[in-house]
């Protein structure tokens, strides 16, 4: 990964959506699947954007969880709200101008997040682990 400044506090639309970005890579570095990022500029307050993915089983979503909150340290970035139970079909980590889920295959394919936000431009995705 190319060296990022985390956003500390709402900086340029640009920025953020380059911070997303690379939150996406590392995810797929992990071997999250089925990533997309989605910008909600002007649907919604809760967030500017979602990271959705699927993960296969509640030992990735642990490790992916490890490994956020790590990566997430080195920038200073702190979340806001989180669930995390592993054994949620849907984990969820609020990082205010952003949210992250994580999702099993079942939890995906229920909530169907794409669906309900498909008016959301798609700023990045990754089909399977691949770009």
């Amino acid at each position: 990964m190319r060296e990022m400044t985390a956003p500390k506090e709402k900086g340029s639309r640009e920025e953020l959506a380059e911070w997303v970005k690379e939150i996406a890579e590392f995810l797929r570095d992990r071997k999250a699947r089925d990533i997309l990022v989605l910008d909600l500029e002007g649907m919604t307050s809760i967030a500017d954007y979602f990271i959705i993915c699927t993960v296969t089983s509640s030992v990735q979503t642990k490790a992916l969880i490890r490994d956020l909150e790590s990566f997430m340290k080195e920038y200073d970035v702190k979340s806001l709200s989180r669930n995390t139970s592993v054994d949620s079909p849907w984990v969820l980590l609020d990082y205010n101008f952003f949210i992250i889920h994580l999702f099993l295959q079942e939890g995906r394919d229920y909530y169907r997040l794409e669906k309900l936000w498909s008016d959301a431009e798609v700023i990045c995705s990754f089909k399977g682990g691949i770009l």
